[in-house]
């Protein structure tokens, strides 16, 4: 890496322009590169001995429920060392399936029936995420750790009940609930001593080792992923699709605990994959019991409806690939070997199968009455290698009614999606460059 200017007196130190022919004439890296392999293209008859039709729906959903979320990190100080924090807002958007083809009538949508869209529930964290030391902490690592757990603790106490009830299965009786373990001291690696937290304990408590806060918040391990020197940038995207689902979580807790058979009439849309990734991945293993538990409650049947869409990535650009296979109203569900073969390169024999230590449901590629193409992940009771459409919890309900909810502004976009988006988004202008300025004034302020 070169040197860069700090004083603005001196040129840029500028790379070689020949140092390529050292990498190109390396034979360890000719051997390397040449013996690299890509996913091959979907052979036509495999992909079509895998392709069925959607069957219909039962009709019961009658309202969704959208989680997305958005963040910015803005500069708190420009010159060096440069410091900056992190904002971040996201929540849930409640859409009634009647009043949206209500609307699809009109012949012009007015701001007032915009307006009936618009039932969000905001959620807004800040984070330090390099050279800035929250309030009342000693270190920058100790700061992070401390405001995750003031937001989940403090500013929003549901959220913390939520991690609470996911991590301890609180929705069982309190017999079979279980514990979680913290594996090291979360505040220094000079401390080996763990830590086991149960239903009811106390959300913070002392380390016998070093007498440094422990938080519940800790089981999430993101401080795994802060250092003082490199900051907490890392930690961002875990943090915020964890905050989201934890806001699922809150849903399914709050809705259970008035009136189960609602669950039956709501579908939830989460912006994303079902998956836990990174540090958090750990938090898949409850959540796929969760899932099982509300897969058996109507009588043996899945009382939930869940869909996780992804906007980009490798599956989305197969799902492009294969568009002109798929006839309207077909889905396609991904088995192991497809996608190791296809998609994501791996052994399609491995005792490790994709997605089998981050996801909670089976992925799938279906293609809407519409023509928008989507890949969508729905939740299974088990993980499984190669699983069947009837493996998916209310699959045909919840492909009919996303299909319903297609927007024609973006392709392959959902309305619920769009509109939570527009409504917890952050722009880079203005609202980056607002916060920027907002951030970098109270920090100046307080120092001060």
């Amino acid at each position: 890496m070169g040197y860069s200017q700090s004083k603005g007196r001196r040129p840029f130190e500028r790379a070689s322009k020949i140092a390529h022919t050292e990498v190109l004439n390396n034979p360890v890296v000719q051997e390397f590169v040449k013996g690299c392999g890509l996913p091959d293209a979907p052979d036509r008859g495999d992909l079509q001995a895998n392709v069925q039709d959607i069957p219909s729906g039962t009709g019961c959903v009658k309202n969704v429920v959208a989680v997305d979320g958005g963040m910015t990190e803005v500069p708190v100080r420009k010159e060096f060392p440069s410091a900056s924090i992190a904002f971040m807002t996201f929540g849930p958007l409640l859409l009634s399936l009647e009043y949206l083809a209500e609307v699809d009538r009109l012949p012009f949508i007015g701001p007032e029936d915009m307006a009936r869209f618009k039932k969000i529930r905001r959620y807004t964290a800040v984070i330090p995420v390099k050279l800035v030391r929250a309030p009342g902490a000693k270190s920058f690592a100790a700061g992070v750790r401390h405001a995750i757990h003031k937001f989940l603790a403090v500013d929003e106490p549901t959220l913390l009940a939520a991690l609470r009830w996911l991590l301890f299965r609180e929705w069982l009786p309190a017999d079979k609930r279980q514990t979680w373990s913290i594996p090291r001291c979360p505040s220094t690696d000079d401390c080996d001593f763990g830590q086991e937290f149960r239903s009811g304990d106390a959300a913070e408590r002392e380390c016998p080792g070093c007498g440094r806060p422990v938080y519940l918040s800790d089981a999430l391990r993101l401080y795994e992923r802060i250092d003082d020197d490199l900051g907490a940038g890392a930690i961002l995207a875990y943090l915020l699709t964890t905050l989201e689902q934890l806001v699922l979580v809150d849903l399914i807790r709050t809705v259970l605990a008035i009136k189960p058979a609602l669950l039956a009439e709501m579908l939830f849309v989460k912006d994303g994959p079902l998956a836990f990734f990174g540090v958090t991945a750990p938090l898949r293993k409850p959540m796929r019991e969760l899932m099982q538990f509300l897969g058996t409650m109507d009588d043996g049947r899945p009382i939930i409806h869940l869909v996780g869409l992804e906007k980009s990535g490798a599956f989305v650009e197969h799902a492009a690939l294969i568009e002109p296979l798929l006839k309207p109203g077909q889905v396609l569900v991904l088995d192991d070997r497809y996608i190791r073969r296809y998609v994501a390169p791996g052994d399609p024999d491995s005792k490790d199968p994709f997605g089998f230590n981050t996801y909670y449901g089976s992925k799938v590629i279906f293609k809407g009455e519409a023509q928008d193409m989507y890949v969508a992940t729905i939740p299974t009771t088990t993980f499984k290698n190669k699983p069947k459409f009837e493996d998916l919890f209310n699959g045909a309900e919840v492909l009919r009614v996303t299909s319903q909810l297609r927007c024609s502004m973006y392709d392959n976009a959902l309305v619920p999606v769009v509109l939570a988006n527009r409504l917890v988004s952050l722009a880079d202008v203005p609202s980056s460059e607002i916060l920027a300025k907002f951030a970098a004034k109270a920090v100046g302020a307080a120092e001060a």
